[in-house]
């Protein structure tokens, strides 16, 4: 589910928003993190309080796609009412200054793809049952 944007600007900062229902982050900036520590971070997600300050909304690391060569970022943003919301972050397809931020559900990956499911045949009698229940609602209303 896309839950937000980020923006590459003329000056070279990328700023966005973040928001689902229970959250808005609407002025998203990524700090680029300096450590030594190979595990780190590559950028950390900041907002800023109501008063203005910044504060770590959560973290991003760099991945490429085995499939795609693709680059994108994996991370996350902990929020006091959601609590841990994992996310990737993927470069727009129409703007090159742009990514697409992606709330990662469990089980949104799909390692076999698609699969076919077959609905079972309904019968007259189901039929009937059915514009019998449903056509006396429609009926009354």
């Amino acid at each position: 589910m896309n839950i937000g944007e980020m923006i590459r600007n003329d000056n070279g900062r990328v700023t966005g928003y973040i928001a689902e229902p229970t959250y808005d982050f609407a002025h998203v900036f990524l700090e680029k993190v300096e450590s030594s520590n190979e595990r780190a971070p590559l950028f950390d997600l900041k907002t800023s309080s109501p008063r203005g300050r910044p504060f770590r909304l959560g973290a991003l690391w760099e991945y490429t796609a085995r499939e795609t060569g693709e680059v994108y970022f994996s991370g996350y943003i902990e929020s006091g009412v959601s609590g841990y919301v994992p996310l990737r972050i993927f470069r727009s397809k129409r703007n090159p200054n742009a990514w697409v931020v992606v709330r990662n559900l469990p089980g949104d990956r799909k390692r076999d793809g698609a699969k076919e499911v077959e609905l079972p045949e309904a019968s007259d009698a189901t039929l009937r049952d059915h514009d019998r229940m449903f056509g006396r609602a429609l009926e009354d209303a």
